[in-house]
C-alpha cells in the first residue's frame, strides 16, 4: 500500500469517528488552515468569477471541512494533502483525479474536502471540477443549486467566466458539472474537452486541479478522464 493510499485510509477512519461525535463540537482550525490565515499569503480577487458565500453550518452538516468539523478529520485531510502535494510536486504535476469503482463510495466527499484542504497551501489556488455528468453532486456539498457548468461549456460554448464559482472559501474555485447528461463520454472525449483541460492545466502553474471523476467500473467516462489527470487517488472509495 502506497503512502497516499495509507493517508486515504486514515482519512476514512477519522471521518467515521468524526461522524459519531460531530454534533456539538466546535473547534477552530489552525491558522495555517483557517480563512484568516490564508489572507496574509494569497487571497486573489475574483473579478471574473461568481462568488456564492455558502452557509458554513450547512457545509459542516454535510461533513465538509469547516471550523466546526472534528479536529481528527481536519488533521487526516491535512495529512492526505501533504501526501498529495508531495506526489504531485515530485513529478511536476498539478492535477489529480479522485475516483471510485462505483457510485456512492465517497469520491465526491473526498474530492471536496481534499480541494478545501489544498487551499491551505500558502502559494496555491485550487480548481475543483465536477466531471461526473451522469450524477453531478459537487454543487450540493456547497449548498449551491444545479446551475450551468462543464456540460454547458462543452456543448454550448458558454464562457467559463459565467460558470466558475467561488464558494466564499479563499483560493477555491468550482466548476460544477452542469446539466446531467446520459452519455457524457461523448463530451469527455471531445476535442473541446482536450482543449479545456490543456488550458486550465497550463494557464496557471500555481493552481491545483482536482477532477471529481465518474465511477470507473460502471461507465467508460472515467477512463476518458484518466487521460487528462496527472495522477489519481485509486482508493477514494475507502473514505
Amino acid at each position: 500500500m502506497s503512502r497516499l493510499e495509507k493517508a486515504l485510509e486514515r482519512a476514512k477512519q477519522a471521518r467515521d469517528k468524526g461522524e459519531e461525535n460531530r454534533k456539538g463540537i466546535a473547534t477552530s482550525l489552525p491558522e495555517s488552515g483557517g480563512r484568516a490565515g490564508l489572507s496574509k499569503y494569497l487571497d486573489p480577487e475574483y473579478t471574473q468569477t461568481r462568488i456564492e458565500n455558502v452557509d458554513e453550518s450547512a457545509l459542516s452538516s454535510l461533513g465538509v471541512l469547516t471550523t466546526s468539523i472534528h479536529p481528527a478529520i481536519v488533521e487526516q485531510y491535512n495529512l492526505l494533502r501533504v501526501k498529495v502535494v508531495e506526489a504531485l510536486s515530485r513529478d511536476g504535476y498539478n492535477s489529480l483525479m479522485v475516483a471510485s469503482p462505483k457510485q456512492g463510495e465517497g469520491k465526491t466527499f473526498t474530492a471536496v474536502n481534499l480541494a478545501i484542504s489544498l487551499t491551505r497551501e500558502k502559494t496555491r489556488t485550487v480548481l475543483l471540477i465536477d466531471t461526473d455528468m451522469r450524477l453531478p453532486s459537487v454543487h450540493s456539498y456547497f449548498g449551491l443549486s444545479q446551475g450551468p457548468g462543464l456540460y454547458e461549456y462543452l456543448d454550448r460554448g458558454m464562457p467559463l467566466s459565467e460558470l466558475l464559482v467561488n464558494p466564499g472559501i479563499p483560493r477555491l474555485t468550482l466548476l460544477p458539472a452542469g446539466k446531467a447528461e446520459q452519455y457524457p463520454s461523448d463530451f469527455l472525449n471531445a476535442p473541446a474537452m482536450h482543449s479545456f483541460v490543456r488550458e486550465v492545466k497550463e494557464r496557471y502553474p500555481d493552481r491545483y486541479i482536482i477532477f471529481d471523476s465518474p465511477p470507473l467500473l460502471a461507465f467508460s467516462d472515467g477512463l476518458y478522464l484518466s487521460r487528462f489527470a496527472d495522477a489519481g487517488a485509486p482508493r477514494a472509495h475507502s473514505i
